[in-house]
């Protein structure tokens, strides 16, 4: 998983093992650590939960901050079987998110594991462009 904060906006990125899991399991998160321990630690989440629309919160657990997405089951299953890039909302305070596959970059020099991204779809044969999916 990729996590992008930008102003006032999220956008979290998975790979096809991460959709697929989270169409299965109902959840798919990962952390990033802020010291030698795990003491202080940044997880984040996308989830399927029992909500009528998707929504998004923080939480604060003793050293561990929890940013989480949590969407319908039913859209999650659509949009891992589909062709749809993302799933996209804005909470009522202005918070943009961003659900997207991880798409394998146009650029051949990257030094990042994209074997588990999904195809671009712009990818042609070899034509290679700029990649602009960070």
């Amino acid at each position: 998983m990729k996590l992008r904060l930008r102003g006032n906006s999220i956008r979290i990125r998975l790979t096809q093992a991460e959709v697929k899991a989270l169409d299965q399991t109902g959840r798919c998160e990962d952390a990033v650590l802020f010291g030698p321990t795990s003491s202080l630690r940044l997880t984040y989440r996308v989830e399927a939960g029992a909500v009528p629309r998707p929504s998004a919160a923080m939480s604060v657990l003793g050293h561990e901050t929890v940013v989480a997405a949590t969407l319908p089951q039913e859209q999650i299953t659509r949009w891992a079987n589909g062709s749809d890039v993302g799933i996209y909302f804005e909470e009522s305070w202005g918070l943009k998110v961003a659900v997207e596959k991880d798409f394998r970059c146009l650029d051949e020099v990257r030094d990042e594991d994209e074997s588990d991204n999904f195809d671009h779809p712009k990818a042609v044969g070899s034509v290679h462009g700029a990649c602009h999916a960070d």
